[in-house]
């Protein structure tokens, strides 16, 4: 914390703090990220210095936080400032145990990891927490997020549960065949002790209907390709297509929220100093103190009338349809001879036409 003292937030720009935050706080706990599970209480006072300090929120100065931080923590190519979320980072970093597990054959650990929690039962994703240290839960917990990017090469089939792995297709059979699965008597069991090479050792509750009797052939069909062999079962990464574990790769899967901003993203590409790529952040977020904002954090404040004329301010009216805005792109339209302003998507548009031209 001493690192980045109130005092510093006066010398600094806002591109300057998002720096010292990337490059000290959030990277100062990355080697006990990786080895403990943090307390939720530890993350959010972390996470509360440092949104403090962005914004020179001091104690007796208080100053206003423009943005939520959790915002702030998605990537760049998500719409956020890159800042890391050291609750995601924590899972992603102790899913790297899973990868190591994997490659450790004869390890002195390994070996007591699989004596005292039992992880061929089938495998180390099946554990139970219960009686578990510290840091095995915490590996536990991470293996729920690695799970997300785990196909298996079925090698002897003890290791791979048969409905609940992921060995065939895009998902697990239960998902495929969930009609048969809810059904199954026989479940969380290996692929070997469900396949013998010759039929599918499974019984259902009640008699199945024509559909799910068509649907048990194509089961059967799928069984039957599984081709034993004396190697364990494996596990291939499909976090980022290349079959090889990254902690990037989980970085990336477990804070992506399902839907990427299309123009926000382009901002950081643009060739400008870095203060600048803030300020757009914050303009097309609508995250700049107009009237209209401020009038949402005091309660008090009536007036949100724009100082040049007599309607409401916003981000819209005050850059775009104010008078004196549109004078000022009426302006520039004329000196780079294109449309540039009515909007932010126009004039994100019509600024990269410019950023080509001058390239």
């Amino acid at each position: 914390m001493k690192k980045i003292a109130g005092w510093k937030g006066k010398l600094l720009s806002s591109a300057g703090k998002l720096t010292l935050l990337k490059s000290c706080l959030a990277s100062i706990p990355i080697y006990l990220l990786s080895v403990i599970k943090f307390p939720k209480w530890a993350i959010e006072n972390i996470n509360s210095h440092m949104a403090n300090f962005l914004w020179n929120d001091q104690e007796g100065k208080h100053k206003y936080h423009l943005s939520n931080f959790q915002g702030l923590t998605q990537r760049k190519e998500f719409g956020g400032w890159g800042i890391p979320n050291l609750s995601c980072l924590n899972m992603s970093l102790l899913s790297a145990w899973i990868n190591r597990y994997q490659l450790s054959d004869n390890k002195l650990w390994k070996q007591i990891i699989d004596h005292k929690y039992s992880t061929s039962d089938p495998n180390i994703f099946c554990c139970s927490e219960i009686g578990s240290s510290p840091f095995w839960k915490g590996v536990l917990w991470a293996s729920k997020a690695a799970k997300l990017g785990v196909t298996w090469k079925i090698g002897n089939g003890n290791s791979v549960r048969f409905w609940e792995g992921h060995w065939f297709g895009n998902c697990s059979l239960a998902i495929q065949f969930w009609d048969l699965y809810i059904l199954a008597d026989q479940k969380n069991k290996s692929v070997a002790e469900l396949w013998d090479g010759e039929s599918l050792k499974i019984t259902f509750r009640r008699q199945v209907s024509p559909r799910l009797f068509n649907l048990w052939h194509e089961l059967t069909a799928i069984a039957s390709s599984i081709n034993f062999i004396d190697d364990c079962d494996s596990i291939i990464w499909a976090f980022n297509g290349s079959s090889r574990f990254s902690v990037q790769a989980v970085y990336k899967t477990i804070t992506f929220r399902g839907v990427q901003p299309v123009y926000t993203p382009c901002i950081w590409g643009l060739v400008v100093p870095p203060r600048i790529h803030i300020f757009l952040w914050l303009l097309s977020n609508n995250k700049t103190l107009t009237r209209d904002n401020l009038s949402k954090r005091k309660k008090n404040m009536v007036d949100i009338s724009c100082l040049f004329c007599t309607e409401n301010e916003s981000v819209c009216h005050l850059f775009f349809n104010c008078m004196v805005a549109k004078n000022s792109w009426s302006y520039l339209n004329d000196i780079f001879l294109t449309d540039l302003g009515g909007n932010f998507e126009a004039t994100a548009v019509g600024g990269s036409v410019i950023l080509d031209i001058k390239l």
